[in-house]
């Protein structure tokens, strides 16, 4: 097992993780040029000599460092000449800072990366959202080291294997995000990378606070608890499934949360067992984050459903997941199957009940509430 772990930028998360097989961790700055996988105000604000000592420790400890720059598009800058000098300055920068290697989501950058810095590794983000054995091909080609799949693939096992195999044939690694909360099948997944790159980027809108896809994420939840069943994060005690066909390298989520909460999801998934709420692991912005941002305003009241919901990870059958290998979610619909229903009412409380006695009326986002995520007197 090798965990790819988030980091806080908290020297103690190295020490304690240390203890685990955790053998990357992978951040970047808060606002960077081309942006990354996380919205700036949500991850620590660190300076180049904090990252410098973090990565010194890390490497103390036997452990890689990956930046990230996988931001799914760079706002048109790329048609700059002034874009190409300051990623030239930024990436002999990153080396003598001491990274081993960065993650990107366009073969835009990963061609460039490895022109000019042949012994950085390279991994493919979800953010590429790779849904095909093609489309890993075509990025092996281009030079990448580790593809990094999209999580709706999480349970194509068909697919899994045939990545794996080519993979291994190529001497390219195979990683899956374990615990990310994202809806499956989402239509406002695209979207909200776009959003989140040009959130992170140093050229992004003063001001904001709230990142608003959430809330139609959030609102699928509050309408239909057995989306978070659907949704394709990996239990603890189901990564034999993966390694069963080849894959050892799991990602935790986890750069804007707490050590402690780090520290937990690593431990569960070293130790492939935890007994206790599943969203205590998993990252579900869609009942934190969202909950307190609308609370924030005033509004949302119906929301906070969504910070009493408790999926118990020890009523899940052993071989739930099974079911997966035999069916194909791509050309079934859920509202045909209802597996996940079933499996939704075995597991969920909320509030203290039981699925099948919680019921509540539907309700759309409030979209209405966007222009006051941002910060009053701020200017684009």
């Amino acid at each position: 097992m090798r965990l790819v772990v988030g980091t806080n930028f908290d020297d103690k998360l190295i020490e304690e993780a240390s203890r685990y097989p955790v053998k990357y961790l992978y951040g970047s700055h808060r606002a960077t040029l081309t942006g990354h996988g996380r919205v700036s105000f949500v991850v620590p604000d660190v300076n180049d000599e904090r990252l410098r000592e973090h990565i010194s420790l890390a490497h103390s400890k036997g452990i890689k460092f990956l930046y990230t720059m996988n931001s799914p598009s760079y706002g048109g800058l790329e048609y700059s000449d002034a874009f190409w000098n300051r990623l030239m300055a930024e990436l002999e920068k990153l080396v003598n800072l001491g990274i081993d290697g960065v993650v990107v989501a366009t073969p835009l950058l990963l061609e460039y990366i490895k022109k000019e810095h042949p012994e950085l590794e390279v991994s493919i983000s979800s953010f590429a959202r790779i849904s095909n054995i093609r489309e890993v091909e075509n990025y092996i080609e281009l030079g990448a080291d580790t593809i990094i799949l999209h999580e709706d693939d999480n349970r194509k096992f068909d697919l899994l294997s045939s990545v794996v195999k080519l993979a291994k044939k190529r001497g390219v690694d195979v990683e899956v995000i374990t615990n990310n909360s994202c809806l499956w099948g989402c239509a406002y997944r695209r979207h909200h990378d776009v959003e989140t790159g040009e959130l992170s980027r140093e050229t992004a809108p003063k001001g904001v606070w709230f990142e608003y896809p959430l809330m139609f994420c959030a609102t699928d939840v509050r309408n239909d608890f057995a989306n978070l069943i659907r949704m394709r994060w990996i239990r603890p005690e189901d990564l034999h499934y993966y390694e069963e066909i080849g894959i050892d390298r799991f990602k935790i989520a986890s750069r804007n949360k707490r050590t402690e909460w780090i520290l937990r999801a690593v431990k569960a998934y070293s130790e492939r067992k935890y007994e206790g709420n599943l969203l205590d692991i998993v990252s579900y912005p869609q009942g934190r984050a969202t909950p307190y941002a609308l609370a924030k305003l005033g509004a949302g009241q119906e929301y906070q459903v969504l910070t009493k919901v408790y999926v118990d990870n020890t009523k899940f059958p052993s071989k739930w997941l099974e079911f997966f290998k035999t069916n194909d979610c791509d050309t079934r619909p859920c509202s045909e199957c209802k597996y996940c229903d079933v499996v939704a009412e075995k597991v969920i409380s909320v509030d203290g009940k039981p699925l099948s006695e919680v019921k509540l009326p539907k309700i759309r986002a409030p979209i209405e509430l966007i222009p006051r995520f941002i910060s009053d007197g701020a200017a684009h």
